[in-house]
C-alpha cells in the first residue's frame, strides 16, 4: 500500500515538474495547432496551389516591367526576385500582428478561452510563444514554396549560405518585432473585441509602404509616403532582405547598417507586449469578460 502511495505520488511530481517546463507548455500549444491543422487535407493543397498561382502572377507581370528600370533604382534587374522575396515575407507580416488576435477570437467565441484561462501559470506566456511558433512555422511552409517555385521559373536569388545564415538573421529580427506589435494587440482584443478589420489594414498599410511589389526608391518622389514608410519596421526589414539575397550586400554595409539601426530601435515592442497583453488579461478576469464575445 505504501509503495503504490510512493508511486501515485511520483507521478504527480513528474506532472508538476512538466507543468512548471515553460518550453513544455509553449510546445504543448504548438504541438496542438500543428494537429489541427493536419487534418484538413483540403486547406493544405489549396495553399499549395494558391503557393504556386501567386508567383505566377508576379511572373507575368515581370514580362511588364523594365529591368533597366529596376536597375536604375538600385536593385537587380530580375523583378520576379524582388516580387518573390517581397511577397513571401509579407506572409510573415500578417501572422507576426494578426493572427494571434485571430486566435484568441476563436478561442473567445467558441467558449474555450476561460478553461485555457483556469489552466494558466504564466500570464499565457508559453501559450503566446507556442502559437508564435506556429505561426512562423506555417509562414516558413509559403516562404520556403514560394522561393522554391520562384527559382524554378528563374528568379536568381543568391545561394551563398552566409549570406542565406545573414538574411534568416534579418527575418528573425524583422518577426521579433512585429510579433511585439501582435502580442499587443491579443491583449487588446482580450477587452475590446472586434479589432480584426484594424489589424488587417494594420498590415496593408505595411505592406503598401514596405514596397512589398515596388522599389522603395519610387517613394523618393513623394517626400511625406516615404517618410511615413521610412517610420515602419517592416520597411527596414524587408530591404535588407532583398538587398542581401538579390545585391549579395553585407550587414556591413552602411545602408544595411542603417536599416538596421531603425529595426533594433523597435526591438523592446517584445517586452512592451507582454506586459499590456499581461495587463489586459488581469483587467478582463476582474471584470469578468473573459468569456464574452
Amino acid at each position: 500500500m505504501a509503495e503504490d502511495v510512493r508511486e501515485a505520488l511520483e507521478i504527480f511530481r513528474v506532472r508538476e515538474t512538466k507543468k512548471d517546463s515553460f518550453m513544455a507548455r509553449a510546445l504543448a500549444s504548438l504541438y496542438y495547432q500543428l494537429k489541427i491543422i493536419a487534418t484538413y487535407k483540403m486547406f493544405l493543397a489549396i495553399e499549395f496551389i494558391d503557393i504556386i498561382l501567386s508567383v505566377l502572377i508576379y511572373y507575368f507581370v515581370g514580362f511588364l516591367v523594365s529591368p533597366q528600370a529596376l536597375s536604375s533604382l538600385g536593385y537587380s534587374p530580375d523583378y520576379l526576385a524582388f516580387a518573390v522575396l517581397g511577397i513571401g515575407m509579407s506572409r510573415y507580416l500578417w501572422t507576426s500582428i494578426s493572427r494571434l488576435a485571430h486566435k484568441l477570437s476563436h478561442e473567445i467565441s467558441e467558449g474555450t478561452f476561460e478553461s485555457l484561462v483556469a489552466i494558466d501559470v504564466d500570464n499565457f506566456r508559453s501559450w503566446l510563444i507556442g502559437q508564435v511558433i506556429y505561426g512562423f512555422t506555417w509562414s516558413s511552409m509559403w516562404f520556403v514554396g514560394t522561393i522554391l517555385v520562384g527559382m524554378a521559373l528563374g528568379a536568381k536569388i543568391s545561394g551563398d549560405p552566409i549570406l542565406w545564415f545573414q538574411a534568416i538573421f534579418i527575418l528573425l529580427l524583422t518577426i521579433a518585432v512585429h510579433v511585439g506589435i501582435g502580442i499587443i494587440a491579443a491583449g487588446m482584443y482580450i477587452k475590446h473585441k472586434q479589432l480584426e478589420t484594424m489589424l488587417v489594414f494594420l498590415s496593408l498599410v505595411m505592406e503598401f509602404f514596405g514596397g512589398v511589389l515596388y522599389p522603395l526608391s519610387l517613394l523618393y518622389n513623394y517626400r511625406p509616403l516615404y517618410y511615413i514608410a521610412m517610420l515602419l519596421p517592416f520597411t527596414h526589414g524587408l530591404e535588407m532582405f532583398r538587398r542581401t539575397l538579390m545585391n549579395e550586400w553585407t550587414i556591413l554595409h552602411p545602408q544595411m547598417l542603417l536599416h538596421l539601426g531603425f529595426l533594433l530601435v523597435f526591438l523592446p515592442l517584445i517586452y512592451l507586449g507582454f506586459k499590456i497583453f499581461e495587463r489586459y488579461l488581469n483587467l478582463a478576469r476582474k471584470e469578468g469578460v473573459l468569456g464574452t464575445y
